[in-house]
């Protein structure tokens, strides 16, 4: 049985639509590889309807969200070869394979060190260094993000704690208050359980850090200091690797920052948790 293509699928729903739907479908139709390249948020303000105006089609054609939406509207564009990595050809060797993706990583290092917003950077850095508790919320390949987080600040002293099941993320926001600081981890910038932990956390008096792609997203809007990562450009960038490196950079940056605030402390930090998990190693 051949699978209706997304557009086909947009057009055979029209009369099941609501008037704001339907306005949002004339909109994708009209600007389909816009649309592509587009996040929720770009997509809500390009249609004039909400962001929840927009998760509300995306479901009501059958997909799970906007991002579930976005990967199979991609299928109508690219080859089916192309969506492990629009980058690569079924005839790329494996130098060539290993060539493109280092240059693409490179690539998006380079452009996220470019268009880092050094306040942000510091005030961030301040949120992390002041704070009782720093919690990181995340999902997938950001809950990996933070997960690296958790080990590196650790080591210097910094009292950081992160969930990987998701209940435990949304109670652990809910109990997030004064003096505690939370960092929110979204490529696409939204993810429905991260964007609830910081406003659980935020309602409560803690602050709040974002760290997402560039341009305006759900997360950005609600964080008090937002760190934006470049990207590929590609229809796929929920799955960018390199947008996870680039993440890293900014925590490696993040912890390098804090440390040199009170680099003694953070010394004696480093030498504690070395020697105690010293036993480990040979």
């Amino acid at each position: 049985m051949v699978e209706s293509s997304c557009k086909e699928i947009i057009r055979g729903r029209m009369n099941y639509l609501t008037n704001t739907e339907r306005k949002i479908a004339n909109y994708v139709l009209e600007n389909y590889d816009q649309v592509l390249n587009s996040n929720i948020t770009e997509l809500a303000e390009n249609a004039k309807v909400s962001d929840a105006s927009v998760v509300r089609f995306c479901r009501s054609l059958g997909y799970k969200g906007y991002q579930d939406f976005k990967i199979n509207a991609a299928k109508d564009v690219l080859p089916r070869e192309k969506h492990l990595n629009p980058i690569l050809e079924e005839s790329d060797s494996p130098d060539m394979i290993c060539h493109k993706i280092f240059n693409l990583e490179i690539s998006v290092l380079e452009r996220t060190l470019a268009s880092l917003n050094m306040r942000e950077v510091e005030k961030a850095a301040q949120f992390i260094f002041h704070g009782k508790r720093v919690l990181f919320f995340g999902s997938g390949g950001s809950l990996l993000v933070g997960q690296d987080a958790l080990h590196k600040f650790m080591k210097i002293g910094v009292q950081v704690y992160v969930h990987e099941d998701r209940d435990l993320q949304l109670m652990a926001s809910s109990l997030a208050g004064e003096g505690d600081v939370v960092i929110g981890i979204s490529h696409s910038g939204s993810n429905y359980s991260v964007l609830r932990c910081l406003k659980n956390a935020k309602e409560n008096g803690a602050q709040t850090i974002a760290l997402v792609s560039r341009g305006k997203t759900p997360l950005s809007k609600i964080a008090d200091v937002v760190i934006d990562t470049a990207s590929e450009e590609t229809i796929f960038q929920s799955e960018s690797v390199s947008t996870r490196i680039a993440q890293l950079a900014i925590i490696d940056s993040l912890v390098s920052i804090v440390a040199f605030m009170n680099y003694d402390e953070s010394y004696r930090a480093i030498q504690k948790t070395r020697k105690a998990t010293s036993e480990n190693k040979f």
